[in-house]
């Protein structure tokens, strides 16, 4: 049953492997939990220096100022930058999970948002394996996978339509990030948004978040975010 509620939520972290990720995806729903009173704060985990291939210190601190702003934007208190490679954070995973594992005992959040284990960026990808690791490591979190690239199944829609005005300021903060054409990516994020609401049969802006309650489910959870769960045999045409 999909929840349409606001997580439960006082102190949010969100980890964003790259300076543009948190807006594109659970923007709104940073921007919708702050309002309410939650303390949130971003980590991105990479600068981004590798945007058009070989690191760029240039680029990285263009990104990491479009970062702080869209932080600030949505309502975040200042946000950690852990400088990991950018494109690859797979090769650092246990280093990664003892920085973000300090950052929690600091921040003491009650919910963590990372990209889900399906999103087409293998950083993203990487960044939803660190969660998923600290998630049976630390007592009481909870994990709240949210979309980028790729769809995933839900457990809650959050509406946003009310603040997609603060999310759409906050996308457009990242020129640099977005290849000198934010527009593009702000039109591909709320179309998104505006395609989840066809769930509920409305004209306004949703964003989708899988959120994982324990760490029984995470080794099928890969499976069970596309819907292979509810294929266990092969797919039949249509004459057969």
């Amino acid at each position: 049953m999909t929840d349409f509620g606001l997580p439960r939520c006082e102190r949010a972290l969100v980890l964003s492997p790259h300076p543009d990720d948190e807006a594109l995806g659970p923007g709104g729903t940073i921007l919708r939990l702050n309002a309410a009173g939650a303390v949130s704060r971003v980590v991105f985990l990479t600068d981004g220096e590798r945007l058009y291939g070989d690191p760029n210190p240039e680029v990285a601190e263009k990104r990491r100022d479009e970062g702080v702003r869209s932080s600030a934007l949505l309502g975040c208190r200042e946000p950690f930058f852990l400088g990991f490679p950018d494109g690859r954070l797979a090769s650092c995973t246990q280093e990664v999970c003892r920085r973000l594992s300090g950052i929690i005992a600091e921040e003491r959040p009650d919910i963590v948002f990372a990209p889900s284990p399906i999103d087409h960026h293998p950083d993203h990808i990487a960044t939803a394996g660190a969660a998923l690791s600290l998630l049976e490591s630390e007592g009481g979190l909870r994990l709240a996978f949210y979309e980028v690239y790729s769809t995933l199944r839900f457990t809650h829609l959050i509406e946003v339509t009310d603040v997609v005005e603060r999310k759409k300021e906050a996308i457009l903060t990242y020129r640099t990030s977005l290849y000198g054409n934010p527009h593009l990516y702000l039109r591909a994020a709320l179309g998104l948004n505006a395609h989840r609401a066809l769930f509920v049969q409305s004209e306004g802006f949703y964003e989708a978040l899988y959120i994982v309650e324990n760490t029984g489910e995470a080794d099928t959870l890969p499976d069970r975010l596309c819907y292979k769960d509810l294929q266990p045999g092969r797919v039949q045409k249509a004459t057969e």
